[in-house]
């Protein structure tokens, strides 16, 4: 009888130990879960800022145009600004190739625009096109740059 209740005994004692082992383990499992899961809100939040930066970039310094033409030209001038950036960031030599017969185009359809411009849209223009030139250059800089 006293081996059996040594017996119970000491199996009540190895599962009290191993109950409180698979509690930590649980403990330090919902910690790491915890965790991971700050780590995603965190990578989340930080997405979020960078998509409302490239908006705000993207928009910034685009005005808009009362002439319908002359705003799907500024918005196809626009695609044509990140498709240079991009590139000239990356330092690819044949997009930036391809990029040229574009850019001609879109010169020419300049000229066109610019004769159906009135007073307000003249000026509004003039600056964006002044401002989107100096981009570009710094762009075309960073190309050169070893």
């Amino acid at each position: 009888m006293k081996k059996m209740f040594l017996g119970a005994l000491a199996l009540m004692f190895l599962t009290v130990i191993s109950c409180k082992e698979a509690t930590d383990k649980a403990k330090d499992a919902a910690d790491n879960v915890e965790e991971i899961a700050d780590e995603a809100a965190d990578k989340v939040e930080e997405a979020a800022e960078e998509v409302a930066e490239a908006v705000e970039t993207a928009t910034d310094g685009v005005p808009s145009f009362d002439n319908e033409e002359v705003q799907k030209y500024v918005n196809k001038y626009e695609e044509y600004v990140a498709a240079y950036k991009k590139a000239a960031e990356s330092k690819d030599m044949t997009a930036f190739a391809a990029l040229g017969k574009q850019g001609q185009d879109l010169a020419n359809d300049a000229q066109a625009i610019a004769g159906k411009l009135s007073g307000e849209d003249a000026q509004k223009w003039t600056e964006y096109m002044t401002a989107s030139s100096q981009k570009m250059a710094k762009y075309a800089e960073a190309l050169t740059k070893q």
